[in-house]
């Protein structure tokens, strides 16, 4: 992720809880608050490197399913073709 992605107070963004609210930041602090009202102090950086990561993962998840698709790249399972 780019270094220079910033949170903004009011803004929605999505971690493995779900999506949240950021209520305040203060420098590398933050506050984030769910939809179902539970709110935590965090800092920026954890908050940064979570979503880096989720994206990463989603990345890879939509490689892996272009390669079983049907005329994807690769063939399932490494499998060597034989001819008939």
């Amino acid at each position: 992720m780019a270094d220079d992605f910033n949170f903004e107070v009011g803004a929605i963004y999505k971690n493995m809880k779900g999506a949240y609210e950021v209520i305040s930041i203060h420098k590398n602090e933050m506050v984030i608050r769910w939809d179902n009202g539970n709110e935590i102090a965090t800092t920026v950086d954890l908050q940064k490197r979570i979503i880096e990561r989720m994206a990463l993962e989603k990345e890879s998840k939509q490689r892996e399913s272009q390669k079983k698709a049907p005329g994807g790249k690769g063939n399932k399972g490494g499998q060597k073709k034989q001819a008939p």
